[in-house]
């Protein structure tokens, strides 16, 4: 038999390391938790619009390096300011705006996490899907609409640069197309845009990176889950007579 002084001291060193393990990871815990409240938002859109009539799921969330915002598990207390009728906010973030609330209307939704240890806000804008029907987000097909019968087609071989990428309208006529939340995020154009609903065009102002104004004409189909943005100006990327199909 060993040394029973040896044992005790061998089984001292081992409770000793196992607790020295186990307190590094609980302190890495605690930092992982500080560290996304840290960083927490209001999502999984910010800012939230939401169409008259409809209601929209607010979450506390924050950011994870590959990937879409993750949900942040822990207790929050959520209000809208300024009170506006038709626009309510219940105890788990759902919002309802009622059909009557006109196109346009804003205001600030709040989240105070942990009885206000962070506290969170976003803009909320509400809108009417025939006052402004590009409103939301789309992406851009592999294919192209082209002539007068708006035949789809393959684009031509280092044609549809954008292809992959997502456009996004705004309730407050922002405009960007490009990626989001994954690690080859990014925009390859922004700005804003103006809708003329009558006659079916756009006018895209870029802000980021400078480019010439374009205007185009808009072709929506199925049942308004497929946008067709035909140029009014010769595009580099598009074959002439031919536009972007862009999908709900």
């Amino acid at each position: 038999m060993g040394d029973p002084r040896s044992c005790i001291r061998i089984c001292f060193i081992c409770c000793v390391a196992f607790f020295t393990v186990a307190c590094s990871a609980q302190k890495q815990g605690t930092k992982a938790d500080n560290w996304a409240i840290n960083n927490a938002m209001i999502g999984p859109d910010s800012p939230i619009e939401i169409a008259a009539g409809s209601s929209y799921q607010a979450r506390a969330m924050y950011p994870v390096p590959d990937g879409p915002l993750f949900p942040l598990k822990t207790s929050v207390t959520w209000s809208i300011e300024p009170a506006i009728k038709g626009i309510a906010i219940d105890k788990t973030g759902k919002i309802s705006v009622n059909a009557d609330v006109p196109h346009g209307t804003t205001a600030t939704v709040r989240g105070d996490v942990e009885s206000a240890r962070r506290k969170l806000s976003t803009k909320i804008y509400v809108f009417h899907p025939d006052t402004n029907p590009l409103i939301g987000q789309w992406h851009v097909d592999t294919r192209v609409a082209c002539g007068e019968s708006l035949e789809m087609r393959a684009a031509a071989e280092r044609r549809l640069s954008l292809r992959g990428n997502n456009w996004r309208f705004h309730v407050s006529q922002e405009f960007w197309v490009g990626t989001e939340n994954n690690i080859g995020a990014g925009i390859r154009l922004s700005g804003t845009y103006e809708l003329d609903l009558k006659a079916a065009k756009i006018t895209l102002t870029p802000k980021w990176p400078k480019k010439p104004v374009s205007n185009w004409s808009y072709i929506l189909k199925d049942d308004s889950k497929t946008l067709v943005l035909m140029p009014l100006e010769t595009q580099d990327d598009l074959e002439p007579g031919c536009g972007y199909i862009l999908m709900r």
